[in-house]
C-alpha cells in the first residue's frame, strides 16, 4: 500500500469511475444527460483534488484499488476550494441538479457528527479484480492511518450489500436515512453508537 501522488491522478480516477459506475448515490449526484461516465470522472477528479491536499489518497500495491480519505476539519473555505466546487457543478452535477445535491449534503452533514475524523469518501477496486482481497487491505490501511492519528473513520454507503463487508472490518451503522435510496452511515467510533459506548 502506498500514498498516491499527483502522477497517479488518472489511474485513481479511472479506478473510481469504473467502481462507482452503477452506484445509486453517485448516479443521483451527477448529470444523467450526456456522457454519464465523464460526469462521474469529474466527480472523482474533484474528490482526488481535495483528498490529495487535505487528506490521503491510497493506492494498492497492485495498482488495482484505491481509497480517498478526507480530513474535513483541515479543508479550508478559500478561493481554490470554491473554484473546485464551481468546476464540479459545471462538469458533473449541472445547475438543474444542484439544489438536490445541496439538500443531500445538508442531510448528511446533519447526521454526521462534527468531530475530527478520517472521512472515507471513496474506496474502489477495478471490477474484474474484486473479491481478491485488495479492498480489504485498503480498508485495513485506512483504519491504521486513522488510529495513528487518533481519529475515528466515518463513511456513508448507498450499497446495502457493502454494509456487511464494513461490519466484518469493525465498522458499525449509526444511522440510516431514506431519500431516493437508503443511505447507511458507518463508523469505527464507539462514541457515535450509544449501545457500543455503554450509554
Amino acid at each position: 500500500m502506498k500514498r498516491a501522488t499527483r502522477a497517479d491522478k488518472a489511474l485513481v480516477t479511472a479506478i473510481l469511475t469504473q467502481s462507482f459506475a452503477h452506484n445509486r448515490s453517485v448516479l443521483a449526484a451527477v448529470r444523467r444527460k450526456g456522457d454519464t461516465q465523464k460526469h462521474i470522472r469529474g466527480l472523482m477528479e474533484y474528490a482526488f483534488e481535495l483528498c490529495i491536499r487535505y487528506g490521503d489518497v491510497l493506492l494498492s500495491d497492485d495498482r488495482q484499488g484505491c481509497a480517498l480519505l478526507l480530513y474535513p476539519d483541515r479543508k479550508p473555505e478559500n478561493l481554490y476550494t470554491r473554484w473546485l466546487d464551481l468546476r464540479l457543478v459545471w462538469q458533473s452535477i449541472g445547475w438543474k441538479n444542484l439544489a438536490k445535491v445541496k439538500a443531500r449534503r445538508q442531510l448528511v452533514q446533519a447526521v454526521r457528527p462534527e468531530v475530527p475524523m478520517a472521512y472515507l469518501w471513496f474506496i474502489g477496486v477495478q471490477p474484474d479484480r474484486r473479491r481478491g482481497g485488495t479492498g480489504g487491505k485498503l480498508l485495513q490501511e485506512v483504519k491504521h492511518i486513522a488510529e495513528k492519528m487518533q481519529r475515528p473513520v466515518y463513511l456513508e454507503t448507498s450499497a446495502p450489500e457493502n454494509v456487511h463487508w464494513y461490519n466484518k472490518a469493525g465498522f458499525r451503522t449509526y444511522a440510516v436515512t431514506d431519500i431516493e435510496y437508503k443511505l447507511y452511515y458507518l463508523t469505527t467510533s464507539a462514541e457515535a453508537i450509544p449501545w457500543l459506548a455503554g450509554a
